[in-house]
């Protein structure tokens, strides 16, 4: 998916793995199809499958915001052993057109959750931009990168 305004890039993929979202270390979404949604110059966003959030401990508030580019975000307030996280998960319930990939999915707010990607270590997941290739796939292409240079110059 990708927007027409070149003023306001947006793009959205898969990210390779399977990447959990853990609340207080405990599992609060689990899925391999994880959508990362690049939006002009914010932060990678990562939109879960609703069916592969656990929903019970979601509850609906009734904060409402509206983005000229993508539509009406709903939000969740995180009720979790005791602990109440007010309004840490979106989603975008009816899209506007171009943006329909993201119907029936979720993100989380990353100061409230921690993420976790399989093919990558914990460290990793928390220092590497959402969508970005595992270390080894970057290591490849830089290889690849250096040797065009390499050739280039000979």
């Amino acid at each position: 998916m990708q927007t027409s305004d070149p003023n306001h890039p947006i793009t959205c993929a898969r990210e390779s793995g399977r990447v959990r979202v853990l609340f207080e270390g405990h599992e609060i979404a689990d899925s391999d199809d994880v959508l990362v949604l690049r939006e002009a110059d914010y932060p990678p966003v990562r939109y879960f499958p609703r069916d592969d959030v656990a929903m019970a401990f979601l509850r609906r508030s009734d904060k409402t915001t509206r983005c000229p580019y993508k539509g009406a975000a709903s939000y969740y307030t995180i009720y979790r052993d005791g602990q109440i996280i007010e309004d840490a998960v979106w989603s975008y319930e009816a899209p506007l057109p171009g943006m329909e990939r993201l119907t029936g999915r979720l993100a989380f707010y990353p100061q409230h959750v921690d993420f976790q990607n399989d093919a990558l270590s914990p460290a990793e997941t928390a220092t590497l931009a959402p969508g970005a290739p595992p270390r080894s796939e970057r290591d490849v292409d830089q290889i690849v990168d250096q040797l065009a240079e390499l050739l280039e110059l000979a």
